[in-house]
C-alpha cells in the first residue's frame, strides 16, 4: 500500500486541493469569507521588487512558502509521469503557477506576482532534485518513503482543513 501508485496519486491530488485552498482561497475555512472580485487587482512584472510588507518589515516567509508549496510537486511529477522529461515537468510546475497567479488576478483575490511564479518554478526544481536524490539513494523503496512523508506531511492539514470547512458549513 505504500508503495503504490494509488497512494502516490492520491496524495498527490489532496495536494493539489491544498494548494488551490491555499493559494486562491487562502485556507480560508468559511464560505461567506471567500470574496473574489472584492480587492483592486494588481501585477508585479518586477521580480523581488514588491514583496509583501506587515508593519514596515518585509515578510520573507511568504516568499520561503512560495517556495517550499511547489516542492512536492517536483517529488510526485516523476512518480506520476516517469515518462515526462525533466523539461515537461518544469514546464507543468511554471504553467501551474501561472495558471495560480492568473486565476488570482481575474478572481481579484490575492497579488499576481511574477516573484511568485519564479520562487513556485524554483520549488518544483528543487522538488525534481529532492526526488532524484530519493531514487538514487532508496533505489526501489523511494515511491515508499516519499508517499510516507507525503502521508506525514499532506493528511493531517488536508483533514483538519476538510474538518473546519465542514464545521463551517454548519456554523
Amino acid at each position: 500500500m505504500l508503495a503504490s501508485k494509488k497512494t502516490t496519486a492520491y496524495l498527490f491530488m489532496a495536494y493539489l486541493l491544498l494548494l488551490t485552498w491555499g493559494i486562491l482561497f487562502k485556507f480560508e475555512t468559511r464560505l461567506e469569507y471567500i470574496t473574489p472580485f472584492m480587492n483592486v487587482r494588481h501585477i508585479n512584472w518586477m521580480p523581488f521588487s514588491d514583496p509583501l510588507i506587515v508593519n514596515g518589515e518585509v515578510v520573507f516567509a511568504e516568499m520561503v512558502i512560495n517556495l517550499l508549496f511547489f516542492i512536492p510537486l517536483g517529488v510526485c511529477l516523476p512518480l506520476i509521469k516517469p515518462e515526462w522529461s525533466i523539461w515537461r515537468m518544469m514546464a507543468s510546475g511554471l504553467f501551474l503557477s501561472l495558471l495560480y497567479e492568473s486565476l488570482q488576478f481575474l478572481l481579484a483575490i490575492g497579488m499576481t506576482d511574477i516573484t511568485d511564479v519564479l520562487l513556485n518554478t524554483s520549488g518544483v526544481l528543487l522538488g525534481l532534485v529532492i526526488h532524484y536524490l530519493f531514487a538514487k539513494f532508496l533505489q526501489t523503496h523511494a515511491r515508499k518513503w516519499i508517499n510516507i512523508i507525503g502521508i506525514l506531511v499532506v493528511m493531517p492539514p488536508f483533514i483538519i482543513l476538510i474538518s473546519l470547512f465542514i464545521l463551517g458549513l454548519f456554523h
